[in-house]
C-alpha cells in the first residue's frame, strides 16, 4: 500500500515558525518537541519541524503547493516591511518577532475559530477548536480529527455546541453554519469580491461584525491591508500612539490605522499584536483577540 503521508524539506529565511503559529491567528497547532509543531493545514495532519534553514514537513496528502500556500514562506517579507511607518512601537515589534508571518488559512475555520473568539483568549480558543474536531469531526488518523464541516455543525443543535465550550457564541455558531448550508453567504464567493463587499458578505453571518469579519479577510483570504480592530486594538493605539488624548473611539482608531499603516496594514497589525500581548506592553485586559 503506497502510503497517504509525504515528507517535504523546504528552504526558509527570515521565518520565525514559533511566534507565526501562536501569534493569535491560528489555533489548530501545538508544540510537540523541540522547533516541532504539530496541526492542521487542508483537512489532514501536519507535522513541522524547524531546522536552522529549513523546514522538514511530513503531512497527510501534503503536497508543496499546498503548504507554501499556507506557511506563505516566499513572501517578500524585507520588502514588506519596508512600507511599515518607522516609529518607536512598529521598531519595537519588528525588534522582538523578526520572521513573523501571516498564514493563509482555510475560510470556515477560521470562520468559525473568530465567531467563538469573543472575550476568549488563545489557550480558551484551542480548546473550543479541539473539542469541537473531537466532538464532530473526523477522525482521519486514530486520535485525530479534523474539523467539521459546516453541514455538520448545522445539523447538530445549539446545546451540543454548548458542550464545547462555546457558552453563549454556540448560537451564534450553529445559525452561521445553517445560513452557509442555505445558501444565504457564500465563503467562496467572497474570494473574488473587493474588500468592502466581502466584508458585507461575511458580516451577514451570525456572530460576525466588523473585527471579525476583518480577521477572517486577513487570515484566510489573504487580505493583508485589513487591520482588524477591537476595544483592546483600540485602546492600544490609543496608548501607543495617541497617550495624550482623553478618549479614542473605534471609529477614529479605524481611520488612523487604514491611512497611517499603509498596504500591508494588517502585517503590521499582527507584529504589534504578538509583541503587545507577549510583552506586556500594554496593562492587562481580557480582550485578547475575539
Amino acid at each position: 500500500m503506497v502510503s497517504e503521508y509525504t515528507q517535504l524539506t523546504q528552504k526558509v529565511t527570515d521565518y520565525d515558525l514559533a511566534a507565526t503559529l501562536s501569534s493569535g491567528q491560528a489555533f489548530c497547532w501545538d508544540l510537540t518537541g523541540p522547533n516541532e509543531w504539530r496541526g492542521w493545514i487542508a483537512g489532514n495532519p501536519v507535522s513541522v519541524v524547524r531546522g536552522s534553514d529549513c523546514f522538514r514537513l511530513t503531512g497527510r496528502k501534503l503536497t508543496r503547493d499546498v503548504a507554501a500556500r499556507y506557511f506563505q514562506w516566499d513572501t517578500d517579507l524585507a520588502a514588506l516591511i519596508k512600507t511599515f511607518p518607522q516609529d518607536e512601537p512598529m521598531r519595537q515589534a519588528l525588534a522582538y518577532c523578526p520572521g513573523l508571518r501571516l498564514l493563509r488559512q482555510d475560510p470556515w475555520e477560521t470562520t468559525a475559530n473568530f465567531i467563538c473568539s469573543a472575550m476568549k483568549q488563545i489557550v480558551q480558543i484551542k480548546q473550543i477548536n479541539r473539542a469541537l474536531r473531537q466532538r464532530f469531526g473526523k477522525e482521519v488518523e486514530p486520535g485525530q480529527w479534523s474539523f467539521p464541516d459546516w453541514r455538520t455543525l448545522a445539523a447538530a443543535s445549539e446545546a451540543d455546541l454548548r458542550e464545547c465550550k462555546l457558552g453563549f457564541r454556540a448560537k451564534h455558531l450553529f445559525h452561521a453554519a445553517w445560513q452557509l448550508t442555505a445558501g444565504e453567504v457564500s465563503l467562496e464567493a467572497v474570494e473574488s469580491l473587493p474588500t468592502p463587499e466581502a466584508r458585507k458578505e461575511l458580516m451577514k453571518l451570525r456572530g460576525v461584525g466588523e473585527k471579525v469579519a476583518s480577521c477572517i479577510l486577513l487570515f484566510a483570504y489573504g487580505r493583508q491591508d485589513v487591520f482588524p480592530v477591537d476595544v483592546w486594538v483600540r485602546r492600544a493605539i490609543h496608548q501607543l500612539y495617541f497617550p495624550k488624548r482623553r478618549t479614542f473611539t473605534e471609529k477614529q482608531a479605524r481611520i488612523f490605522v487604514a491611512k497611517y499603516f499603509g498596504p500591508y496594514g494588517g502585517y503590521a497589525q499582527q507584529y504589534l499584536f504578538h509583541w503587545i500581548r507577549t510583552v506586556g506592553a500594554l496593562p492587562p485586559s481580557p480582550r485578547l483577540r475575539g
